[in-house]
């Protein structure tokens, strides 16, 4: 009996399936069905289905098994989708949307995996589907215990607490179940307290209550102390924000914690971490001043401090003594610091060109002629210096008086000092001894220079730095030699010769730097000249203050030079003779070319991860410096592995905002 009404069943449904068969997702809600399946195959009624909705199926092998629909009604296309989704449901399988029009049909227990789409605005309430939810006002944490019993067996709720988020995947009439439900819970219930302190400085009950709220989320206890707070250090209250059952209970413990701190003591010793006791004792003396009753009401306030522990010993009234430790408190921080580079860049170029002839012409015998042509300029072999070595003979070993040992010095001195080129002849007729002699001298100098230096400094905001790298060298500043040169002295002071850098920052508004800053390079040029041996020394020196941002370079000032020299010396008359007068004058030309530009780059130096930074890229440039020039080996390197043991001087942890290591 029950397979003939199987049979009809299908008879039935076939004739309405040849008419549903070209039926879409889009069609009209008066095309309506009745369903009738007994005990049927799943499969067959998902094939049936598919032909009446038009939505493609893929299912999963595991899905088997017969059920039973019924309507007494005739269904729109989209009520029998939905009969069908809650047969699947109450059977233990789930259909998960993968595309438009396309779902896979799974057992439950997968569904939740089987990557059930984000919502859309389609309302399918059978389907698998995955939606985001983001609170406002309650943690996710504590949002995801609390919806944990509305999620179904093949559902899933995760929180992310980076952005405060709870991820849904279940049936979609859970995911609506649950939205009501968190829309509910996430609601500000919170209100605002504020509790004036008597006794106990605020920022001090606020570390007590932020020790206390980490030991409690550590433990996984009950948060008691989820309760937001601020201290107001003008008025020595604190703010609280949070649930107005657990402020309550806040301000409470405040005022007990307030209550037990009261004391009579009239004395503090303030230990001092980045302050200088000496500097702030004066500061202190002057506000406790300001804020001492008048006369008569009130002990005298004493403020001192203890050098070798750096600490400030205070004894007055309890309210003076915190306002005072408010004072310190905000003076002793941690000061930011610059690092101030300086680059001196200089380029010189200087270029010389010398010319002039030398001749001699003399006789023998007492009426005879004598005619010679020199400059004082010359820096070619001394023609009359020669002359005479050769006449007396100075050149031989054999001289031993001492005028032609003077005359030999001479002339080797002439030769040794000439420079550039010199060609000559010279002749001596052996009847009447008449010589003559002539010297051609030629010099091209062109000289190049190129110096930097690069001297930097790390400097505390607001204080004063000097660098100096160079020699000390003597300048004689006095000198006397007594009567008949009995008893002389000469005074002598030293002057510092190199590169140094002066420099104060002051760290404005918006990272921008004050600088008052001087840099000076100096060098020696050598002495005055062959008779006056004091020294002359070059001297560039930049005394400013300018306005720099946070690493970037600026230009101090430069100085572009140059300088020509022409120096003609001539024979009146002879010089200016066609051809033959370039023997009677000699010529030298100098020129002087000179860059000077100096910049300056200060960067800004917070906390100790900056200042690894800089020692870092500092220490790395002296390395790389000395392996180049060495090939490979650097002594700095190798002295840091000595004082280390071979670690790496930048490995250790960095300390947290507290002090301690990360």
């Amino acid at each position: 009996m029950r397979g003939l009404m199987n049979t009809l069943s299908a008879l039935m449904l076939a004739a309405g399936l040849m008419a549903a068969a070209a039926l879409t997702p889009a069609m009209a809600q008066d095309d309506r069905q009745t369903l009738n399946f007994r005990d049927a195959e799943i499969g067959a009624v998902i094939d049936d289905v598919s032909l009446l909705t038009g939505y493609t199926f893929i299912v999963d092998p595991d899905v088997r098994g017969r059920v039973t629909i019924t309507s007494q009604a005739a269904l729109t296309p989209q009520e029998v989708f939905q009969v069908f989704l809650s047969t699947l449901r109450v059977n233990g399988y789930a259909a998960v949307r993968t595309a438009p029009g396309v779902f896979q049909i799974v057992p439950e227990a997968e569904g939740a995996r089987a990557g059930a789409p984000v919502r859309s605005a389609t309302r399918q309430n059978e389907t698998f589907l995955t939606q985001v939810f983001r609170l406002r006002n309650t943690a996710a944490r504590d949002a995801v215990r609390a919806i944990g019993p509305m999620i179904s067996a093949s559902g899933a709720a995760n929180a992310v607490e980076g952005g405060n988020l709870i991820v849904v995947v279940d049936f979609a009439s859970n995911v609506e179940a649950v939205g009501e439900a968190l829309r509910a819970m996430d609601v500000d219930n919170s209100t605002v307290e504020m509790v004036v302190l008597e006794n106990i400085p605020a920022e001090d009950l606020v570390a007590i209550v932020e020790r206390l709220r980490t030991r409690t989320a550590q433990g996984e206890e009950d948060r008691a102390f989820a309760v937001t707070v601020a201290a107001v250090p003008a008025s020595n209250a604190l703010l609280l924000r949070g649930d107005a059952r657990a402020v309550g209970e806040m301000i409470a413990l405040a005022r007990r914690i307030d209550a037990v701190s009261a004391s009579n003591q009239s004395f503090r010793v303030i230990y001092l971490d980045h302050a200088e006791g000496e500097d702030l004792v004066p500061i202190l003396d002057q506000f406790a001043q300001a804020l001492s009753p008048g006369e008569g009401s009130a002990r005298q306030v004493s403020i001192a401090h203890h050098q070798p522990t750096n600490a400030i010993i205070i004894n007055a009234d309890p309210d003076v003594l915190r306002e005072l430790e408010q004072v310190i408190g905000r003076l002793d921080v941690r000061r930011p610091q610059v690092q101030v580079e300086a680059i001196v860049v200089e380029v010189s170029d200087q270029a010389a060109r010398d010319l002039g002839v030398q001749f001699l012409l003399a006789g023998s015998g007492d009426d005879a002629p004598f005619a010679y042509t020199r400059y004082g300029d010359q820096r070619a072999p001394d023609l009359l210096a020669l002359t005479g070595a050769l006449v007396t003979d100075s050149f031989s070993g054999d001289a031993t008086d001492s005028g032609q040992l003077s005359l030999r010095d001479l002339a080797l001195s002439s030769l040794l000092g000439s420079r550039g080129g010199a060609l000559g002849f010279g002749v001596q007729d052996g009847d009447d001894g008449t010589l003559f002699g002539l010297v051609l001298n030629a010099l091209d100098q062109d000289t190049e220079s190129n110096v930097l230096s690069k001297p930097q400094i790390m400097v505390l905001d607001n204080e004063e730095a000097s660098l100096m790298v160079g020699q000390e060298i003597p300048i004689t500043t006095g000198e006397a030699l007594g009567s008949n040169n009995a008893n002389p002295f000469r005074q002598i002071e030293r002057e510092p010769v190199g590169v140094q850098l002066y420099v104060r920052p002051q760290i404005n508004d918006g990272d921008t730097i004050r600088l008052r800053i001087r840099q000076e390079v100096s060098s020696i040029q050598g002495p005055v000249s062959a008779d006056f041996q004091e020294l002359i020394t070059n001297q560039r020196e930049i005394e400013t203050t300018v306005l720099a941002d946070d690493g970037e370079i600026i230009v101090l000032g430069g100085l572009i030079e140059r300088d020509e020299q022409i120096l003609n010396d001539a024979v009146p008359g002879l010089s200016s003779l066609p051809v033959a007068g370039r023997l009677f004058r000699s010529e030298s030309r100098s020129e002087t070319r000179r860059n000077l530009m100096v910049f300056i780059r200060p960067v800004i130096v917070r906390d100790a991860a900056d200042v690894r930074r800089v020692t870092r890229d500092s220490y790395d440039y002296a390395v790389g410096q000395q392996r180049e020039a060495s090939g490979g080996r650097s002594s700095l390197q190798d002295m840091v592995d000595v004082m280390l043991g071979g670690a790496d001087p930048f490995a250790r942890p960095l300390p947290d905002a507290e002090g301690g290591d990360e």
